[in-house]
């Protein structure tokens, strides 16, 4: 504004007014931007609660994986997924297949009845064969598959799953690997063998069906 613009026909007791209901106005609006502010502040420290919680699950028992050598195939594969930042729970989710107390435990958190497997290994080593699946063993990967899917859609963190939906995008089968040798593994644990291709097609299968879950989801933005 230069002074040229003034103009001396302006009743100051006009400008008076004006001032005060400009001030008014201004003080509406901030207050109502404060709220907003305090609002956002609240979701995103309700987010990231829900967040750090599955982070120190993962993190007690990593200690114990890593201590039983039985699950040194396994963590190759971990690793990268967790250097990738891959969500805590999402991670515990598939890993949950092979180890029950972390089933029991994030089945918990989630108020969700304790899953029971009592399938008989036979001695003989069999070759996994998907049309003739023993019924146990096709109910607890079912569990696993809707557990899965689970960890992205209840209770879940806008925060963790936006970053989850940025990764699948760009992801370089590093999530397909894990979750392809988990699976794997699962399965010689019952003296089953799987090909790698058929283990990779049926964890391709599961890691799409839990795409379709995130796209579904309306995830707040904080």
């Amino acid at each position: 504004m230069w002074i040229e613009d003034y103009s001396p026909d302006i009743d100051s007791s006009e400008w008076v007014s004006n001032s005060s209901e400009t001030a008014k106005d201004s003080s509406e609006k901030y207050k109502e931007s404060s709220k907003k502010a305090q609002a956002k502040v609240s979701k995103t420290r309700k987010d990231e609660k829900k967040a750090k919680k599955y982070d120190f699950l993962l993190a007690g028992f990593l200690v114990k994986i890593i201590v039983d050598k039985k699950y040194d195939s396994i963590l190759d594969t971990l690793f990268p997924s967790i250097h990738e930042w891959y969500p805590s729970n999402f991670i515990l989710w598939i890993l949950s297949l092979i180890n029950t107390d972390i089933s029991d435990k994030i089945r918990g958190v989630s108020n969700k009845w304790l899953i029971k497997f009592d399938y008989n290994i036979n001695n003989i080593t069999q070759e996994f064969n998907d049309s003739k699946i023993d019924p146990e063993i096709k109910s607890r990967i079912n569990y696993w598959v809707e557990d899965i899917t689970d960890s992205v859609t209840l209770e879940y963190s806008s925060i963790q799953t936006q970053k989850l939906k940025e990764l699948l995008i760009k992801d370089e089968n590093i999530l397909l690997i894990y979750t392809s040798k988990v699976f794997s593994f699962f399965l010689k644990e019952l003296n089953i063998n799987i090909t790698k291709s058929k283990s990779n097609n049926i964890s391709n299968f599961i890691l799409s069906e839990v795409k379709k879950s995130i796209d579904k989801l309306k995830i707040q933005n904080i």
